[in-house]
């Protein structure tokens, strides 16, 4: 079953009917708000982290909501108040993202916008109980277990939204001089540099001509230059005698210090190892067809020279640090060959990057106890 049928499992009819009063709408139109809301919040949260944003984010907001039960304040009697961490979308999808979320589920629904915003506080919560869940089941809080879920379900997301919702636009947030479109640019004139001498100036600098040209022709002439007498060079005196080179002491060479060798550190190894699962990840999740496949394949490739950096610390460490860096394959292997294979099923695919995912799913092996 995909995230998005697991939490809309939790909306029964006696939910929605709670759900349609707290937010003052029908529940017709609550659920179809509601179908819109749970794949559209769920899909942003995928782009932004496969896209290579907001992953520490979420992480630790998975953290937070791991093991609560959003539904509950629906269940209860009386009227329904948002769960605690209501306000949580704004922090990881930001207020412009948000706010134009809002907007465009308001328009799909035919709801009014304050009915969004207050739905969007009940359903962020579950959304974010429902993918802790997951996570944990999937290994624990780890940015490769994350990506691998995200791009798992990522098609899930997209083939859930309704017909006629469409989130392409909520990324591109408009330009000041398009919010205020009648706002026009002022012309700007330039003045000409003036370049001409004032007029009262020019008598001066001709006097001044004139007064030069007196004082050159009326000034007395100079008499020849009689050069200095050179003095006679006087007796010759005998250079100093040079004293010998004393001899030199010989000094004993002193051995060059040993080089310090740092022994890197289990932990070092081992965020090194999960570095390289999760830009693989990265990677595999944008490839949908031979083009970016292609584009991929130089990611990957880097990938793979990374792994022989780690392979050298590993190489380093002793038996008990390789034993903890091991973990770190139990953790994730299986799960990158998973995503492998899906990637490789896509046509023409398999020509362009089975050679190097085989190599790299090789070294990960490796890293074995």
């Amino acid at each position: 079953m995909s995230l998005v049928d697991l939490i809309k499992d939790q909306l029964s009819s006696d939910v929605l009917e709670k759900l349609s009063s707290a937010i003052g709408e029908s529940p017709e139109k609550t659920r179809a708000a509601t179908n819109a809301a749970v794949p559209s919040v769920l899909s942003m949260l995928a782009n932004s982290v496969l896209g290579g944003k907001g992953l520490d984010s979420l992480l630790g907001a998975l953290r937070d909501f791991e093991g609560t039960d959003p539904v509950a304040t629906l269940r209860a009697p009386g009227t329904p108040a948002p769960p605690a961490g209501g306000d949580i979308l704004g922090s990881l999808l930001g207020t412009s993202s948000l706010s134009s979320l809002i907007g465009v589920l308001a328009k799909f629904a035919g709801v009014g916008l304050p009915a969004i915003k207050t739905l969007l506080g009940f359903i962020g919560p579950m959304i974010l109980s429902a993918l802790a869940s997951q996570l944990r089941s999937r290994g624990g809080f780890s940015a490769a277990n994350l990506t691998s879920l995200l791009t798992a379900e990522k098609a899930n997301f997209a083939k859930a939204i309704p017909a006629g919702l469409s989130l392409a636009d909520l990324t591109t947030l408009p330009h000041e001089h398009a919010a205020n479109p009648t706002t026009t640019a002022r012309p700007v004139t330039t003045r000409p540099e003036e370049t001409s001498l004032p007029g009262w100036l020019l008598p001066l600098l001709a006097l001044g001509l004139i007064g030069a040209g007196l004082y050159f022709f009326m000034k007395p002439a100079e008499g020849p230059v009689v050069p200095a007498p050179v003095p006679e060079p006087g007796p010759t005196t005998a250079p100093a005698p040079v004293e010998a080179p004393k001899p030199v002491t010989p000094v004993e060479a002193v051995p060059p210090a040993e080089a310090k060798v740092t022994m890197p550190t289990a932990d070092e190894v081992s965020k090194s190892l999960t570095n390289v699962y999760t830009g693989v990840t990265q990677a595999l999740a944008d490839v949908k067809d031979v083009p970016t496949a292609e584009a991929a394949a130089p990611k990957l490739t880097a990938l793979d020279a990374q792994l022989d950096t780690v392979k050298a610390l590993w190489d380093k460490i002793p038996a008990d640090a390789k034993a903890t860096v091991a973990k770190v394959t139990v953790e994730h292997l299986d799960t990158l060959k998973g995503v492998v294979a899906k990637v490789l099923e896509i046509p023409g695919v398999g020509e362009k990057l089975k050679p190097i995912l085989d190599a790299i799913i090789a070294k990960l092996a490796g890293f074995s106890a």
